[in-house]
């Protein structure tokens, strides 16, 4: 028993060998083939990805909200709309009173439409610019990475806050044109509240996605300049240019461009000035491809090329 007990401890001190770890099992194994401590580093991996991309989006909210620019941005895209709205709402009520019968609910959904196509869809251009470029502008990028290493974290939070302003302006300011509008129209023709609502709400989503292609672009390209003058191409130049081409092929390739899409979109339809021969929801499809495309560039800049 006394030489049994003695072999005993030699084996539990014996170099190499794992207590109670039969031979050909792996440690971080379970009899059942399920992972153990594993597991608990993967989870525990993600959750501080989670809190990382958190931490730095209150941070880049904090940079953004603190610029006097965004809120210049802000306060463009809607005094331009309430601008455009008094303009277009004079006009429409100088036609009804010479013809009483051009009075259409469809004109609140049909002039908000063209208001952001001429001029939030910009005002967005430039807010996405300036969250994007700005701190290379500045070099404080540097600082900015040093704290976060993680380039693909920073890129995700900085299009998210962008994104969410990019939201809040565009519902806002198909609030603010249809409140304006209903003050030289209102008194013809009602005023279709779930449509003007539905507009709303379109009109965010596409230009939260304007956002996330504009950071995108901006953050590939590191120029205010260049960014304001590739992305005005993108929503208004290269689709005139292609639609004078008089080809019916480029033709329709110019109404799968950003801002042509768009404005189908969140305009649901005829917006009396553009049709376009693609209906539906290809349209919203073709923004999101163009946001996607110029964010996979951006995450691969990032990462091959130094501050």
């Amino acid at each position: 028993m006394r030489e049994r007990r003695d072999t005993g401890r030699q084996a539990e001190g014996r170099p190499g060998r794992e207590v109670g770890v039969r031979p050909g099992r792996r440690p971080g194994r379970r009899a059942d083939g399920r992972h153990g401590p594993g597991s608990a580093e993967a989870a525990g991996a993600t959750g501080r990805r989670r809190s990382d991309l958190l931490r730095e989006v209150a941070a880049e909210w904090v940079r953004q909200s603190s610029l006097r620019s965004t809120w210049w941005a802000v306060a463009a895209a809607l005094a331009g709309m309430a601008l455009f709205a008094a303009l277009m709402g004079y006009t429409e009520w100088t036609r009804i009173l010479e013809n009483p019968d051009e009075a259409d609910g469809r004109a609140f959904m049909r002039l908000t439409s063209q208001g952001h196509f001429y001029l939030v869809q910009f005002a967005v251009l430039i807010l996405a610019a300036l969250a994007s470029t700005g701190e290379f502008t500045n070099r404080s990028v540097t600082s900015t990475l040093l704290w976060r290493p993680n380039r693909g974290t920073v890129l995700a939070a900085r299009t998210l806050v962008t994104a969410g302003l990019a939201f809040v302006v565009g519902a806002l300011a198909t609030v603010v044109g249809v409140a304006v509008l209903a003050g030289f129209v209102g008194w013809y023709t009602d005023v279709d509240v779930a449509g003007a609502l539905a507009t709303a709400l379109r009109a965010g989503v596409c230009m939260a996605l304007f956002a996330v292609l504009f950071v995108g672009l901006g953050t590939a390209l590191r120029s205010m300049s260049g960014t304001f003058t590739v992305g005005f191409l993108l929503l208004l130049g290269l689709p005139l240019v292609m639609q004078l081409s008089g080809v019916q092929m480029i033709n329709d390739l110019a109404a799968l461009m950003p801002g042509m899409a768009g404005i189908e979109f969140y305009a649901g339809g005829d917006v009396g000035f553009y049709t376009a021969p693609h209906d539906g929801p290809v349209n919203i499809a073709a923004v999101a491809g163009w946001a996607l495309a110029a964010q996979i560039v951006a995450h691969t800049e990032l990462r091959v090329r130094d501050v």
